[in-house]
């Protein structure tokens, strides 16, 4: 929606109050402390309601992001308007000189609406891109006075060597995962390391394994994704091309980022910074005609109903379980017992408790091996056999060659579990576990 047309719809405080009672509670209003359905309107107080059943009186803004505000309905309306807008960002100066208010209030009102923006996106589907990015600014070059009358033999071996990037810096490293066609969706995380372990567990949490394609580039970290997913590597030191094989959409999605970030915002905390990411993540996965025009509206619905996760300028809780849903208790367990692992010199208490995590630990990766052996066991049907027809009809489609062959079936021995391919051509009666040596009848 543009602005034109927000100022047309919205330009009253009793506009506003309508819109969000509309959107929230749908003709049915509803009291946000006791869920009751009886309130009545509050005499002599506009736009207020009571409720018989916990005797408190409430306004459709209370628990949203403008609980609370003192800056008109009208100008917050317009705000979102501005940064849906804003394709790589607007900075709280420009919202301060374009709505009239303070340097403070703009900063504060941007970061809440940050917060509506946060969006839980579905599994993502289809061919999928992965890569990492690292946040943080460029590596600036020294200045190393030498006077004329010295050799500066040893300046010329410090031009060769350029200043280290990306991976080993104190830069802030940023996971982002996008779905090349479909809804064309993106989403992304601060990990508190990249290495295979959280790479692997956000593949599990954004992507549905069975119903996608993943392509990286060549990192060593994406190793493991051979055993979960169809998995297609990039060797971007032989080429970023090849065929459907490349990883330029997520990297288009970087450039986004950097220059709204180098353009409009210029410096970032990294305490803020999954507000911000999510922001960027929200407007990209609206950047079609459709989504544009229910763009407004969805921000609007989110305000209502989201609580707000800011008060009095400062979050209500963890940024990174706000932005991102709670931690599970397995990634809670790994990252205290990883804490407890890098202590040099341990107490006796510290030690007792890293053997209690320990056992904690292996258990629930015991469980996580379990769950995986069931699920890969629930693919094989009728005896243990299965065609491949999965990922087969999928990549064929898009002109990939799969790693089965097109008459090749998977087998699963019952006595011994073994696992192997067959020609299902030349198997018509019976097949014979190449380890154990046990007859299966079709």
């Amino acid at each position: 929606m543009n602005l034109f047309s927000i100022q047309k719809n919205f330009n009253t405080k009793t506009k506003c109050i309508r819109h969000l009672e509309q959107v929230r509670w749908d003709g049915e209003r509803v009291c946000p402390h006791c869920e009751n359905r009886q309130v009545y309107p509050r005499s002599g107080r506009k736009f207020y309601y009571h409720c018989n059943n916990c005797n408190r009186d409430f306004t459709v803004l209370y628990g949203t992001i403008f609980e609370g505000t003192k800056l008109s309905l009208p100008k917050w309306f317009m705000l979102i308007g501005m940064m849906l807008n804003a394709r790589k960002g607007i900075s709280a100066m420009e919202i301060h000189r374009h709505l009239g208010v303070t340097y403070k209030t703009a900063w504060y009102s941007a970061m809440r609406v940050r917060c509506a923006m946060v969006d839980q996106a579905d599994m993502l589907e289809g061919i999928v891109e992965m890569d990492e990015a690292y946040i943080g600014g460029k590596p600036r070059k020294r200045n190393i006075r030498i006077p004329d009358n010295k050799a500066a033999l040893s300046n010329l071996t410090l031009e060769k060597d350029k200043p280290k990037r990306g991976r080993g810096t104190k830069k802030i490293g940023v996971v982002g995962i996008v779905e090349r066609e479909g809804k064309k969706r993106v989403s992304l995380e601060i990990p508190n390391r990249i290495n295979g372990k959280e790479m692997l567990r956000l593949l599990r949490k954004y992507v549905n394994e069975e119903k996608a394609i993943m392509i990286t580039d060549g990192a060593n970290f994406y190793d493991k994704f051979d055993k979960e997913i169809q998995h297609l590597i990039i060797n971007h030191k032989e080429r970023y091309v090849d065929g459907i094989i490349h990883t330029n959409t997520i990297e288009g999605f970087w450039s986004i980022i950097k220059n709204g970030i180098r353009g409009e915002y210029h410096v970032l905390s990294k305490k803020y910074l999954p507000f911000y990411l999510a922001e960027f993540s929200y407007k990209y996965n609206r950047r079609s005609k459709e989504g544009k025009l229910t763009a407004f509206e969805d921000t609007i619905e989110n305000a209502v109903s989201d609580d707000k996760c800011l008060v009095e300028y400062k979050p209500k809780g963890d940024v990174h379980e706000i932005a991102y849903g709670k931690k599970s208790r397995e990634e809670m367990v790994s990252e205290r017992l990883f804490e407890l692992l890098r202590i040099e010199n341990p107490t006796k208490n510290q030690e007792k408790e890293t053997d209690y995590y320990y056992d904690l630990f292996m258990a629930y990766e015991e469980k996580a091996k379990n769950k995986r052996k069931q699920k890969k066991k629930s693919l094989y049907k009728d005896g243990g056999i299965i065609h491949c027809h999965k990922m087969l009809g999928y990549a064929n489609e898009l002109g990939i060659t799969p790693n089965i062959k097109e008459h090749d079936s998977i087998a699963e021995c019952s006595d011994c579990g073994y696992e192997f391919s067959y020609d299902s051509r030349k198997s018509h009666l019976q097949w014979e576990c190449p380890k154990c040596k046990a007859l299966h009848y079709l």
